[in-house]
């Protein structure tokens, strides 16, 4: 199942509408349709963090991968419930940069 909320720009105003609270994330480049379904996006990158405010600030001042143009989030409370999230997301996306991270 693709990511709940999004997309939001990469950008520090984009991210700082976003939650101190944990979750998962996906960073994302814009395949030019501007209708932003989820299929408009390549994501590139899925992740999880305890605050995901302060994860996608560190992301944006260091990105794990090239060409992010957006975001997606999900809030999610514990850390069980972000581990399988990811884990599907990944699954699901098979992101770029979690292969070429392994």
């Amino acid at each position: 199942m693709a990511f709940k909320f999004g997309p939001y720009f990469f950008t520090e105003n984009g991210i700082n509408g976003m939650t101190d609270r944990g979750g998962v994330y996906g960073l994302a480049r814009a395949m030019g349709n501007r209708l932003y379904p989820i299929e408009s996006f390549n994501i590139l990158y899925v992740g999880k963090a305890v605050n995901l405010r302060k994860r996608l600030k560190e992301h944006l001042s260091n990105p794990p991968v090239t060409g992010v143009t957006h975001f997606f989030a999900e809030s999610i409370g514990t850390e069980a419930d972000r581990i399988n999230r990811e884990y599907s997301l990944i699954q699901e996306f098979k992101p770029v940069g979690n292969t070429l991270l392994k």
